[in-house]
């Protein structure tokens, strides 16, 4: 979702062009880095260090970085919300699970169970689409700002202003 109102693609440097993309990128590139050094929250964090220290390059990167770290955050908001949610119904899954076998109560212990299970799949589901979403979503950033384009992610916070 591009917004040709605010820079006309054409008017662009190939300097901010690369900067812009850069801001879409640099949380890709985290993302996969994070396999490696499991930091929390890698690509927010280099995604914000990229776009405080480039912004004052031009318009069109800073309006790329606003978007990128936004929608940095509105990830990791999602990602936060998903554990919460997962620490609620997994703990809870496991209190029946103990109860039940601890009372004698196979009701609970099946419904336990059925928790258990239920999360992991909830688990792997919401993940799944969250990253491949995000994935996709960050992949057309990039190109786009190289094309000269400030992308807009349809899903995303507007808290960077």
């Amino acid at each position: 979702m591009e917004d040709p109102t605010l820079i006309p693609p054409t008017d662009i440097p190939a300097e901010q062009r690369s900067l812009g993309m850069w801001m879409h990128l640099t949380p890709l590139l985290a993302t996969f880095a994070s396999f490696i050094i499991p930091i929390p929250f890698l690509s927010l964090i280099a995604t914000y260090i990229i776009y405080s220290t480039q912004k004052d390059k031009g318009a069109f990167v800073l309006e790329n970085g606003k978007e990128s770290v936004n929608f940095q955050i509105t990830l990791a908001i999602a990602i936060v919300a998903i554990m919460i949610i997962l620490v609620v119904v997994f703990g809870g899954s496991i209190m029946s699970t103990i109860m039940g076998g601890q009372f004698g109560n196979d009701a609970a212990t099946g419904v336990g169970v059925v928790g258990l299970v239920g999360s992991g799949i909830f688990m792997i589901l919401a993940f799944s689409l969250i990253g491949i979403g995000a994935l996709v979503l960050m992949i057309i950033g990039t190109m786009r700002a190289n094309n000269g384009n400030v992308y807009r992610y349809p899903v995303s916070l507007r808290l960077v202003k």
